[in-house]
């Protein structure tokens, strides 16, 4: 199957600084992709690739096997939110989708369901330039979706969200999902995608480490670790060593053992008369992330 989105071999210089460095990844089609990277990573450089709104210095970035230039009407296949000041602070929200939709070719006559999808109804003939960051990431939205996209690219939409809007964010994402549309979705919120995403592609210092599904990429980089608190840490610690397992973490008498599996460590905290005080499996997206990006950023590859 033809992937929604593909980079081949995409290269972006501005000058002497390469944003975008050999970008190879491919998103598939019905799923929630996230876009992981830090600070600088060249996350919004690649979003503005795949959108033409930047065009590269070497490679590709094609859109169901075109560039956006191809399609005659890009925001039917393409629908995105890279700023959530993308409105003028004049004009109402209503009359800014409506605005979204004649440049889209796309009758207006849904702008009001689509602010009422996105939770501003009450506000849809307010002026914007007041509104929070929360409600103008909700009016980018509602004008990321005005042609009924297949493909969904979001760049950072949690920023200034509350609890409650983040929640909101992410059933709405599945739904889109459910509908059978792609979600691309950049951020650096890693507790908040992961009971979110499908897939992730990663970046740093704008190569790609990896790409694939989230479970592979937390296998790879952060296996299943086990939080253990006990009496004797440090007869414990030698017993863990000894049975082949790894002690990531000790801090007093609480620490982080990987290699085996909760049932193994209990027996060999019996076998040698220590009492567990407490213990939690963790596999955690931020670890896996934060672990991937400080040392294995020269190993660029497929996730599975």
């Amino acid at each position: 199957m033809q992937p929604m989105l593909e980079a081949r071999n995409l290269t972006k210089r501005f000058g002497p600084v390469t944003a975008v460095s050999d970008a190879s990844f491919a998103i598939r089609s019905g799923a929630i992709t996230g876009f992981l990277g830090p600070n600088g990573a060249g996350k919004s450089t690649t979003l503005r690739l795949f959108l033409g709104l930047v065009q590269p210095t070497s490679g590709s970035a094609l859109i169901d096997g075109k560039p956006i230039h191809e399609w005659p009407i890009p925001s039917l296949k393409v629908g995105a939110a890279l700023d959530a000041q993308c409105v003028h602070p004049s004009r109402r929200a209503i009359d800014s989708v409506r605005w979204a939709a004649r440049l889209a070719g796309v009758p207006t006559s849904h702008a009001e369901d689509l602010l009422e999808r996105v939770g501003l109804s009450a506000v849809a003939r307010q002026r914007t330039g007041k509104f929070s960051l929360g409600m103008r990431q909700r009016l980018a939205l509602a004008i990321a979706l005005v042609g009924d996209p297949e493909i969904v690219v979001l760049d950072e939409p949690m920023n200034g969200l509350d609890p409650e809007g983040i929640a909101w964010l992410k059933d709405l994402l599945r739904s889109l999902r459910d509908q059978g549309r792609t979600v691309l979705i950049s951020s650096h919120l890693l507790a908040e995608l992961e009971d979110l995403v499908d897939d992730l592609v990663v970046i740093a210092g704008g190569r790609i480490i990896g790409s694939g599904s989230a479970t592979a990429f937390i296998d790879r980089f952060h296996p299943q670790t086990i939080s253990v608190l006990s009496d004797k840490p440090e007869p414990l610690c030698a017993a863990v060593i000894e049975a082949g397992g790894e002690v990531l973490d000790m801090q007093g008498q609480r620490m982080e053992i990987s290699g085996l599996t909760s049932i193994q460590l209990g027996e060999i905290a019996r076998d040698a008369g220590i009492a567990l005080l407490g213990l939690t499996e963790e596999r955690s997206l931020k670890r896996a992330f934060t672990h991937a990006t400080a040392t294995i950023t020269d190993i660029p590859g497929e996730l599975g």
